[in-house]
């Protein structure tokens, strides 16, 4: 029966095409000499679709590698880019969702192989640089550099555990390196057994794979064969040949390695039985064959060829013919069982053969004999496949093993990229911006300033390569560092090179402001930050050096070497640290504790430390401080917190104020938010694409994000002023507690702290008017207790009073008489005070104004004018008014030392006038004073009495007469109508 094979698809350009299946087996990916790499549909129903295609690449893409979530590539001109995949939008919509998620490494030379790690926590790449580097795929952090070939390297192959990586060289070497340890160690060499070739010719190089049990690499070899190397002894224990007529450019497993298929620049497409060491299917073509790979879940095979075409074998191994299927991973699962620990910490039995011709060489082999691969299981052993006996789906996964985990902490930069087309952005906040581009021997740097006013951008070539920078108001900190810690392959400078710390000044009095340190061998920068107060870097030896603005090394001391970032504001440090408790799984998941450590600038001083939150199976990515001066940080969840009472050390506590992945939910998409700075009302942040983590270039555009505290029933209008009134006031006591602490004042001093509890007692009043139209008069007793301002109060009183609340307005009046005191008191020691002695002017003024005349507008310059013309209520229908003569004059109008005296404004009413500036309840009293009612009774009742008795204190001795101030109150809540009679209108007159 002739093969299933599909007609060629032309994906890109005449020349090297590289493939590669997805790790479900739902796409393949493929890349070309057209600087594309394309994604198309696996599925006989789908594959005919347009496909994805991606265009960061600016050269031959040579090489690719797909995990179960991101797509890896490499191109010629070095560079190597990660893409994001989300397989999940296929059920909703029938689409893949890929997009690029930065930059993986940037080499000199071309990138020839990828091979990600089963635990994809590691991609090895193979460079013409002699090298085979191993970057994080956790953080992109540069791992380790494998030095040792000769020449060109053209493979690399990870095992399925990741305990092991093969590597191929032009020179036809073989290197097998030991991945468990700390540092990467070759435990195998094998001279000329690969093809021999000259660099630079991406279709005369062979590329050598692991088997997916793990037991074998198979090798491409210059007599045409392929050589399985077996695990431990390291030795060529089998070949296949006798099909192929020219070199064996590229190989791939079946997903239960039963089978092998290869291709070759004699244009055929060989199937091999590898138990059986023959070869049961073939086809030819054309042309020169370029790479072949496996569907891993399926009977499917994909290759291309130097035309740029793209072919699919469906129904490879023809199960009617008496072969076994080709995804049935139960090699996989003995090698599993071999080679796990149980819980004793025994070793397993030794692998059985999978060769079963009888000859006993090859059958009994165990993996290595003095152990070293029995102590396989670091956690990771096959943790990338799973047992699947009817090739239907997928089997549950192991529960993960926690253990303590003994990876360094990797640093971070807030306001950094990595490298995305040659840019990246070394810092980036409100301040302005700091990007590197790459040039060919050095990189150039561009600060820009967001506010122009502040200081001219600056541009200048960059001979260092800085690879930190903190920007600040005074100046911008940069420093080089290693390979490693700046994720920058291109670094001219070797790892045990000088790193250079150097400021740069934007404005100075001194022509001379600028300054630059080398630091010892073997230190270098970890992070950075800068400030108005001086400078501070965190070396990889564990050193804290502070250094003033104009250079003066000021400080230095030790901090464990678990530092992940720090910033700085004014003369406060953050420094963030990775804790002890944290740990890691068997699987590769970490879970993170943190540490922080806020202190002064100069060293001196710690101003609070402790442990620094994050969710669960979250990190730290960004820190900062907000625009009050909390220190904040934001975690891989999304969820925002600030540290609060600072100044207080034992009182210190982490507050969230933002979930930003609720907010994104909320709103219907699936973007992501970068931060870049916090203020009390806002978060500013870059948004990004669905699954990318960094901003494009060139400069992306801010978006504000309300601060929403993320409290209970935020969905009602109750809960959302509550989470309003809780960020008001956390704010609020930061401006005064930073005060308290640095010894300054309040921002826009007292009138703007007045003008701050001011709109802290706007949503008090808000929320005390729903309570109350609630019926819910605990709740309002509550609401009132927080109220800051006297005349704040008077307004929470008269709005029980128009809700008809007696009994509530009864319960504040004491309330403010024990908060605020007595009037009563007052009013007796400025009446009964002897004759000579003068009353003071304000108070007098505030007793006995005349009853024609109410409190002023008196208006802040400072405040807006919308602060006097609130609205109490949600829609506007029953609401307080605080228009001139109303209620919020009565609150407003004490701004200042001086009281203003002004003639009422009458509200414009049918109804009689009253003294809450509203439409008035049928039985509200009728008194023509706009001021505040209970001091416009005190005022009558004192007229009245002083006609009637020689003083107010004989009245109480005699107990004749009830004092005026309860009259006053009894007026208020037991007025009965009455006619008007002629002393009345006496009194008016």
């Amino acid at each position: 029966m002739a093969p299933a094979i599909t007609d060629p698809r032309y994906a890109h350009a005449e020349g090297f095409t590289t493939v590669a299946f997805g790790r479900g087996g739902d796409f393949i990916c493929t890349g070309g000499s057209d600087s594309l790499v394309r994604v198309f549909y696996s599925s006989k129903a789908e594959r005919d679709q347009e496909a994805i295609t991606l265009e960061q690449h600016s050269d031959n893409v040579l090489t690719l590698a797909v995990s179960r979530s991101k797509i890896i590539s490499g191109d010629e001109e070095g560079t190597v880019f990660c893409f994001d995949v989300s397989t999940s939008t296929l059920a909703e919509s029938g689409k893949l969702s890929v997009e690029p998620s930065g930059t993986v490494l940037r080499s000199a030379l071309p990138a020839r192989d990828i091979s990600i790690s089963g635990s994809e926590r590691q991609v090895a790449i193979a460079t013409d640089d002699e090298n085979v580097t191993v970057v994080s795929l956790l953080d992109m952090g540069l791992l380790h550099t494998l030095t040792g070939h000769r020449g060109s390297v053209n493979s690399v192959s990870y095992s399925p555990d990741s305990a092991y990586l093969a590597s191929t060289g032009c020179n036809g070497t073989v290197r097998v390196w030991d991945m468990r340890e700390d540092e990467p160690s070759c435990i195998s060499v094998m001279h000329k057994m690969a093809y021999v070739c000259e660099p630079g010719n991406s279709m005369e190089q062979s590329k050598a794979r692991w088997s997916p049990d793990g037991r074998f690499v198979a090798v491409p070899c210059s007599d045409h064969t392929i050589k399985l190397v077996e695990r431990g002894t390291w030795q060529a224990s089998a070949a296949l040949g006798g099909r192929h007529t020219k070199k064996i450019s590229h190989v791939t497993w079946s997903p239960n390695s039963r089978y092998m298929a290869s291709v070759g620049l004699d244009g055929q497409v060989v199937v091999w039985d590898v138990a059986a060491r023959t070869a049961i299917l073939s086809h030819a073509t054309a042309g020169a064959l370029c790479q072949i790979d496996w569907n891993p879940c399926g009977n499917m095979l994909a290759f291309t060829d130097g035309a740029g075409a793209m072919y699919i074998w469906d129904d490879v191994i023809p199960s009617d013919q008496g072969h076994a299927p080709p995804y049935e991973r139960q090699s996989a699962v003995a090698h599993e069982a071999a080679v796990s620990h149980d819980d004793s910490g025994m070793d397993s039995a030794p692998i059985g053969g999978l060769f079963d011709d009888g000859d006993g060489a090859d059958g009994g082999a165990e993996m290595d004999s003095d152990g070293a691969d029995d102590d396989i299981d670091d956690g990771e052993a096959l943790d990338d496949f799973v047992v699947d006996d009817d090739g239907g789906g997928y089997a549950e996964r192991q529960a993960p093993r926690w253990m303590a985990s003994d990876a360094p902490a990797h640093a971070f930069q807030p306001g950094s990229t990595p490298w995305v087309g040659g840019r990246r952005y070394l810092a980036f906040n409100m301040v302005g911006s700091v990007v590197a581009v790459a040039q060919d021997s050095y990189n150039s740097i561009d600060i820009t300033f967001h506010d122009k006013s502040l200081h001219r951008d600056v541009h200048f070539s960059d001979s260092f390569r800085f690879a930190l920078a903190a920007l600040a108001e005074s100046g911008c900190l940069f420093a080089t560092t290693t390979k490693a810690l700046a994720n920058d392959h291109a670094l001219r400078s070797a790892d045990d090179a000088e790193s250079v710390l150097s400021f740069r000044a934007f404005a100075s009095w001194s022509a001379s402001a600028d300054w630059m340190f080398k630091l010892p061998p073997k230190e270098h920068p970890r992070c950075i930050a800068a400030s108005s107060h001086g400078a501070a870097a965190v070396t990889s030896l564990g050193m804290l050096r502070l250094f003033t603005c104009g250079g003066v090394q000021r400080h230095i001391e030790s901090l464990p070497g678990r530092v992940v970032t720090c910033v700085a504001r004014g003369d406060l440090l953050l420094v963030v640290l990775e804790a002890l408790g944290s740990v890691k799984s068997n699987m590769g998941a970490r879970r993170l504790e943190y540490e922080y450590v806020l202190m002064t600038m100069d060293g001196q001083t710690r101003v609070a430390r402790g442990c620094c939150p994050v969710g669960p199976g979250a990190e730290v990515v960004w820190a900062g401080f907000s625009e009050e001066g909390h220190p904040a940080t934001c975690d891989s969840k999304g969820m925002v917190r600030v540290l609060h009472r600072y100044w207080a050390a034992s009182d210190a506590c982490w507050v969230p104020v933002l979930d930003t992945r609720r907010l994104a939910s909320e709103r219907g998409n699936h973007e992501t938010f970068w931060p870049v700075a916090l203020s009390a009302s806002q978060f500013i942040v870059a948004t990004c694409k669905p699954k990318t983590r960094f901003p494009p270039f060139p400069a992306p555009i801010l978006d504000e994000l309300d601060v929403e505290v993320p409290l209970l029933h935020t969905d009602t209008s109750v809960g959302q002023q509550e989470a309003k009134l809780f960020a008001a006031r956390l704010f609020g006591d930061q401006l005064s507690g930073e005060a308290e602490r640095s010894g300054g004042d309040y921002p826009g001093g007292a009138s703007g702290q007045s003008r701050d509890d001011l709109e802290q007692d706007k949503l008090l009043l808000r929320l005390i008017q729903l309570a109350c139209k609630a019926d819910k008069s605990q709740r309002a007793v509550d609401l009132a207790q927080m109220i800051k301002l006297d005349r704040s109060f008077d307004a929470a009183i008269k709005i029980a009073v128009y809700q008809k609340q007696t009994t509530l307005a009864e319960r504040l009046m004491r309330i403010k008489d024990t908060k605020f005191g007595s009037e009563d008191d007052e009013y007796d020691d400025v009446h009964n005070s002897d004759d000579d002695q003068p009353a003071p002017a304000a108070l007098d003024a505030r007793r006995h104004r005349p009853p024609a005349t109410t409190y002023g507008q008196k208006q802040n310059i400072a405040a807006s004018k919308d602060s006097s013309d609130m609205d109490l209520s949600e829609d506007g229908a029953d609401a307080v008014s605080t228009k001139p003569g109303g209620m919020a004059a009565a609150m407003l109008e004490d701004d200042g030392p001086e009281l203003v005296v002004r003639p009422a404004k009458p509200p414009v009413t049918s109804k009689p006038f009253n003294p809450f500036g509203v439409a008035a309840p049928s039985t509200s009293m009728e008194i023509k004073r706009s001021d505040s009612f209970f001091k416009a009774a005190d005022l009558h009742s004192d007229v009245s009495s002083r006609a009637a008795s020689p003083s107010k204190r004989q009245q109480r001795e005699d107990g004749a007469a009830i004092a005026p101030r309860k009259q006053a109150k009894m007026s208020a809540f037991q007025y009965k109508k009455k006619a008007p009679t002629a002393d009345d209108a006496d009194d008016e007159a």
